[in-house]
């Protein structure tokens, strides 16, 4: 019975459309859709709503009886399959997949198999495989100079429009009304004959760079070393300017230059200096005078002494609790700056966790006339503190955020960036692994830090299923696995499959396996995330932050004082306080010893890079790369 089946829907089921001077016409069905309807007959929903006015004005109804063009675009099939087979469809098989098992495309599994036009795949699905006898070419009667482009796993349409040496706004126009993100196996319009990279060099001489707001082909030349007929031979849509937030191909070379000279990675060779040794030989205490900080404490209601009353405001209150701890450490940094012979004016404010509470302590003359002022918290706080306190002699350091911090002049982000976290952890890979065989593993809600991850490494393999992982690793070489996911499930089966691939639990090793990630988020910390594989597979990732141990002078003077082990807030409130009165200490300005290099405590380090296109404030670019080890967080880089 399933052959006939199989017989009948080859012969009235599914027609095959040869290029016609008639327009088509079509009976809507119950159930259907334009979007379905526009997929059946290889047309746009735009090419079928210009020729029924209709369709806009009533919307799509049953008995409907709609025009198809069929002279500007047209299909047919050069060979016909001789038999069909079934395939069940595994867990996380794509059509992608299986179109590259079979040797036939997607278009072809979409024929034989209606429901795919409507629906996904679903595990335990049967779906017919059409046989040829030679892998089905389809050929394109379209428009002119245009051919189609199949959107492969975490394709996104800039990086499709630099492959073919055009514009995002020329492939919009080509094929309205795209979804975002791609979908996966979807069919698009493309320039015909322009595939590929630029063909002045290598795909692993060239890596695409993010143009930032304001930058024009001067600052390109000073930033990369390269002149502008230089840059439009790489990227010749560049002789039409330079558009907002353009991405463009930079030799690699010259790339790996700019990070090393912009901070965004410390480089081996000695680009980067350890501060520490500078600052207390060359410290006088007598330089650093006052010291403000301004934070989210909200005390306001509570009458001194009254411990109960604070203590349900830090079981309420988050932020209370942050800044207590924040300044718990600050005061264990102050008193240890008293026994090293400085004598500071410190200023404590409560900022009341939003703008009103800053704009009320902002007129205070003390906080104007200080040298360093540390907080708010909240990013909209400090920036209104920061409009009303500009003089470059006061620095106001942000203590906790590194998104939408204004980067005035004298303004100090000491949080790194995560662009400027990942930045350091694609470097660190190019320096250390310059011949590693990259593998890129994402699950669906991660495409755009792997369209990220393919754009920094070229020669990189993208694998769409973990089960597939094998084919993609090389015996005799370094498998770094980039995995980006934040989904527990996700990243519970990956680590367990890498683990087992390598063969680290055998007696001899299958692969070199590095496990890595851009991002390492919360899922990690899920006690059902294997620590034990993790360090096997050298789980490797940047941070902001490192874990400092549980012996240290800190720890203890700390346990001593309040009788609690200290948070990071903690750690954070000591280190950002010793560094700043430590340079402070240096010329008196804390603004002028930006460019003593990177300077490192307990937990936290520091090396400030002044940002002259977002403001001309200072963005801290010391990032730390950490990597699990014998069952421990290390710091490798």
């Amino acid at each position: 019975m399933k052959k006939i089946l199989l017989i009948l829907m080859v012969f009235i089921g599914f027609p095959i459309f040869a290029q016609t001077k008639q327009h088509t016409s079509y009976t809507v069905k119950e159930g259907d859709t334009l979007e379905g309807i526009a997929k059946v007959y290889r047309l746009s929903p735009n090419d079928i709503k210009s020729l029924n006015s209709a369709l806009v004005e009533k919307g799509l109804q049953k008995g409907m009886i709609l025009l198809l063009p069929g002279e500007e675009v047209s299909y047919f099939n050069k060979k016909q399959p001789l038999g069909f087979q079934i395939h069940e469809v595994g867990d996380k098989e794509t059509l992608y997949g299986l179109a590259q098992k079979y040797g036939i495309t997607q278009d072809d599994l979409r024929r034989y198999n209606m429901i795919l036009y409507k629906k996904d795949l679903r595990k335990g699905q049967e779906i017919t495989i059409p046989v040829y006898k030679e892998v089905t070419k389809e050929i394109s009667k379209g428009k002119e100079g245009l051919t189609k482009h199949i959107v492969k796993p975490g394709e996104g349409i800039w990086r499709i429009a630099q492959n073919y040496g055009t514009t995002q706004e020329v492939l919009e126009k080509l094929n309205p009304n795209l979804p975002d993100p791609l979908k996966e196996g979807m069919e698009i319009w493309v320039p015909a004959g322009r595939s590929g990279l630029p063909q002045v060099t290598t795909d692993k001489a060239l890596v695409l760079y993010q143009v930032e707001k304001g930058e024009g082909f001067m600052s390109l030349e000073r930033k990369f070393g390269l002149s502008q007929k230089e840059l439009e031979k790489l990227n010749p849509e560049l002789k039409e300017g330079i558009k907002l937030e353009a991405q463009i191909w930079i030799p690699k070379s010259n790339f790996l230059d700019y990070i090393a000279t912009a901070g965004l990675a410390q480089v081996e060779s000695g680009n980067t200096t350890d501060a520490n040794p500078k600052i207390k030989a060359n410290m006088r205490p007598a330089n650093a005078k006052r010291v403000s900080f301004v934070l989210p404490f909200k005390v306001t209601g509570i009458q001194a002494g009254n411990m109960a009353d604070l203590k349900i405001k830090l079981q309420k209150e988050k932020m209370t609790a942050v800044a207590a701890d924040f300044y718990s450490g600050a005061l264990i940094a102050l008193d240890s700056l008293q026994k090293m012979g400085f004598s500071l004016t410190v200023n404590v404010y409560d900022s009341q966790g939003n703008v009103q509470g800053v704009k009320t302590v902002a007129s205070s003359e003390a906080l104007k006339n200080s040298q360093v002022i540390i907080g708010p918290f909240a990013p909209s706080a400090f920036n209104a503190l920061s409009e009303a306190i500009t003089d470059e002699n006061t620095a106001i350091l942000a203590p906790l955020s590194n998104k939408n911090i204004e980067l005035r002049p004298n303004v100090f982000q000491t949080v790194p960036t995560i662009e400027v976290q990942q930045n350091s952890m694609i470097s660190f890979i190019y320096q250390k692994y310059p011949d590693a065989n990259i593998i890129l593993l994402s699950d669906s809600k991660s495409k755009d830090m792997n369209e990220k991850l393919q754009s920094s490494f070229l020669q990189a393999k993208n694998v769409d299923n973990i089960q597939g992982i094998q084919k993609a690793l090389v015996k005799d070489a370094t498998n770094i696995v980039f995995v980006s996911s934040d989904n527990v499930v996700f990243l519970s089966d990956a680590i367990r499959i890498l683990y087992n691939t390598a063969g680290i639990s055998g007696k001899n090793r299958n692969y070199n396996i590095i496990m890595a990630t851009l991002d390492k988020g919360e899922a990690y910390d899920h006690n059902s995330i294997s620590n034990t594989q993790l360090s096997a597979l050298k789980f490797t990732y940047p941070a902001a932050n490192r874990y400092a141990g549980e012996n240290n002078a800190f720890i203890s003077k700390y346990l001593k004082t309040y009788k609690i082990s200290p948070s990071k807030y903690a750690f954070r409130g000591f280190d950002l306080t010793m560094d700043a009165v430590l340079r402070t200490s240096l010329s008196g300005n804390f603004v002028k010893e930006v460019n003593i290099g990177e300077t490192s405590y307990q937990e936290n380090k520091f090396q400030y890079i002044k940002n002259s296109v977002k403001g001309g404030g200072y963005e801290n670019r010391a990032v730390y790369i950490l990597r699990y080890e014998d069952l421990q967080i290390s710091e490798i880089y």
